[in-house]
């Protein structure tokens, strides 16, 4: 297979053109040219020199460079320029350990370190805007191994002309062969289970939204496979990540280096960087019983450069694998989608999603325009903006420009019957029109899709896997949040949820309201209710989910998302209500009745609330704005008392009291069925 990668060099004012030509069994190169001015001080010179050989310090140790990233592709390579006199800071729980200042080629190096966690951060100075890592800082995880090429990139206000920066999209080039070898591969996987209880759920659902990206720790910036052909490794270690958040209810980001390093040795055409499928995930991961931490030393991503055929950037034996995430068994399943219609497709992907399993989404496109037609999309379009792949339905199959991906879904949005659309996250970084790193993909797909020799275009898979017994167990999936779904801008809305942790352990609650905003609870004990209020800026349809975590740290998943409807006309209280209606003299022990009326702004329903002036109240039922609000009242005693009413409406504003109406409460003989009119009527009295 035949792949051109074409590069821009930008010397002085002149263009050089380099056109080469890679050959590859298994993966290819399709590159977007994005054009960037960077300008340059000075002639470009080469100074990648290995940090892992850069020494002066016994035991544990951190080095790395920090360098002027002269082509923005967040790597430290053969041209990059490094920086002396920067300042590296060293932290440990938040406060200050050390610093020191590179050397003259850039390199700095922090020695004789104790074991423990350990954050790297870059002084930048103003005007500089860091590209690596793409975080901002390093977290590392120093056990048994010195921890290599902790690398700072910088672009620099100072650079005088420009440069050409390539972005580099990998696909996967399968040979007609190693085509048959997945699909006969994915024909002899078992099916992924299906819950019943979600199946009925589901078909009962009228448009919902769901999202697992809650259970994903990840950086947008530092998910980028860049030329290495492993996207299939990102998306199954992304299920793998999602399913030990869900199961035992720890988030963290699992190295995709360490299987770089060790997978078939780490090298030649049968590498990461060549491709693969999601069985390769699970069978990679059952040899080593265990997943790495990306944090450990040298154990974050260092293979953007790397290709197929190739090595390597990091050596296998240089990778702490302490601490660890131990793996009982880890299978590969597939979601029926072929042959079972569209809207049964659809609910079987929905029912793995609800189970909290993300899914691994393999999908071929079947020649370079139709690749063009996806990369434009990606580069070009907006997070909001839904792909529809199906347009090349029913092609030929190139083997020469055709290809494939995998990307992880993680979710679905269907709350608009006219844009339904599955939540995918990519492993080609971020950008300003996509910082989330994500797409969406058309729900009214056609899901047997094919090509002519190829087969199926779309294959939907996940993993089983087991861990050992945890001495911890994570809460029970939280109720949905309960409370109001309609409200106004700057009004309180309360929800309440509960949930069971299995050990008993006491569990507060995060909610998440949708607006990019959350709430914490204190802890409450086991299948305890526990409630929380927000106040929403902006009108709009939001997603409130709620997370519970015990007091040991275990989360749980998230509960199913509420939708809450927030208008942008804000809840006015009912006008005053008039003076109590009715008579102004009676007797002790007979009943009176009384009347008033308010209106509502807003037309709410609206309930009276009288005072008797006794100490005693009464409240009436609701009924629509302005209507009459009746009730009757006894006093026991002869007095002056005077009575108030007040207006409350169905969502909770109250008006201001009435003026007072004062009746006059003389001794008299008790009759529960006399109503006094006027003193002066006998016999109204006596009737």
């Amino acid at each position: 297979m035949i792949v051109d990668s074409k590069t821009y060099i930008l010397t002085g004012s002149k263009y050089i053109w380099c056109i080469e030509m890679v050959r590859s069994s298994r993966i290819g190169i399709i590159s977007l040219i994005i054009l960037s001015l960077i300008i340059f001080a000075s002639p470009l010179k080469a100074s990648a020199q290995a940090l892992s050989s850069y020494s002066g310090a016994p035991g544990l140790s951190l080095n790395g460079t920090v360098f002027q990233d002269l082509d923005g592709d967040r790597s430290f390579s053969p041209g990059d320029i490094g920086l002396p006199g920067r300042t590296v800071l060293l932290r440990q729980n938040g406060s200050e350990l050390s610093r020191t200042t590179t050397d003259e080629h850039g390199r700095y190096i922090f020695g004789d370190l104790s074991p423990g966690k350990y954050e790297l951060e870059q002084d930048l100075l103003s005007g500089e805007r860091q590209s690596a890592p793409g975080g901002g800082f390093y977290m590392v995880t120093l056990t048994d191994k010195p921890a290599f090429h902790l690398d700072f990139g910088l672009f620099l206000k100072s650079n005088a002309t420009g440069a050409i920066q390539i972005k580099q999209y990998p696909l996967m080039h399968p040979t007609a062969e190693e085509a048959r070898k997945w699909t006969d591969a994915y024909n002899a996987t078992p099916q992924a289970y299906l819950s019943p209880v979600l199946a009925a759920e589901i078909k009962a659902e009228k448009g919902a939204s769901y999202s697992l990206l809650n259970l994903l720790q990840y950086t947008p910036a530092e998910r980028d496979q860049g030329s290495c052909g492993n996207c299939w490794a990102w998306a199954g270690t992304g299920v793998m990540e999602i399913d030990y958040a869900h199961q035992m209810g720890v988030k963290d980001r699992f190295s995709l280096q360490f299987l770089d390093s060790n997978y078939n040795g780490g090298c030649g055409a049968s590498g990461a960087c060549c491709g693969g499928w999601l069985e390769d995930v699970a069978d990679f991961y059952s040899s080593t019983g265990k997943a790495v931490p990306w944090s450990n030393a040298n154990a974050h991503y260092q293979d953007a450069d790397s290709g197929c055929g190739g090595c390597s950037a990091v050596s296998a034996s240089s990778i702490s694998t302490t601490p660890s995430y131990p793996i009982t068994s880890i299978v590969a399943r597939t979601v029926p989608t072929h042959g079972v219609g569209k809207e049964a497709a659809i609910s079987n992907i929905k029912n793995v999603l609800q189970q909290g399993k993300a899914i691994w989404f393999g999908y071929f496109l079947p020649n370079g325009d139709s690749w063009s037609n996806f990369i434009s999309f990606w580069s070009t379009q907006g997070e909001s903006a839904i792909w529809k792949p199906g347009f090349a339905c029913g092609g030929q199959y190139d083997y020469q420009s055709g290809g494939g991906h995998a990307v992880l879904c993680v979710g679905y949005d269907d709350t608009d019957p006219n844009d339904r659309y599955w939540i995918m996250l990519n492993s080609w970084g971020n950008s300003a029109l996509r910082p989330n790193g994500l797409f969406y993909v058309d729900m009214d797909m056609n899901y047997d899709c094919r090509y002519g020799g190829l087969g199926y275009a779309f294959y939907w898979m996940t993993l089983d896997i087991r861990y050992p017994e945890s001495e911890n167990r994570q809460p029970d999936m939280p109720e949905m949040p309960d409370g109001p779904i309609r409200g106004y801008v700057n009004w309180d809305a309360c929800y309440t949820t509960s949930t069971t942790d299995k050990d008993g352990d006491q569990v507060k609650f995060i909610f998440d309201w949708g607006d990019k905003s959350t709430s914490e609870t204190g802890f409450v004990s086991s299948s305890e209710k526990a409630s929380a209020s927000h106040r929403w800026q902006r009108s709009g349809t939001y997603r409130v989910g709620v997370i519970a975590k015990d007091s040991k740290g275990a989360e749980s998943p998230s509960s199913k998302l509420l939708a809450v409807s927030i208008s942008g006309t804000p809840n006015s209280a009912p006008k005053k209500p008039t003076a109590p209606a009715g008579t102004k003299n009676g007797y002790a022990g007979r009943s009176y009745t009384y009347a008033s009326y308010s209106s509502d702004p807003n037309r709410d329903q609206i309930c009276y609330t009288f005072d008797w002036g006794d100490g005693s109240t009464s409240q009436t039922s609701y009924a629509n704005s302005g209507l009459r609000g009746r009730t009757s009242h006894v006093w026991s005693r002869p007095g002056s008392y005077r009575i108030r009413v007040m207006a409350t409406d169905s969502r909770g504003a109250s008006s201001s009291w009435s003026e007072a109406t004062t009746i006059t409460i003389s001794a008299g003989r008790s009759s529960s069925n006399a109503s006094f009119a006027k003193k002066t009527c006998p016999c109204q009295e006596r009737s």
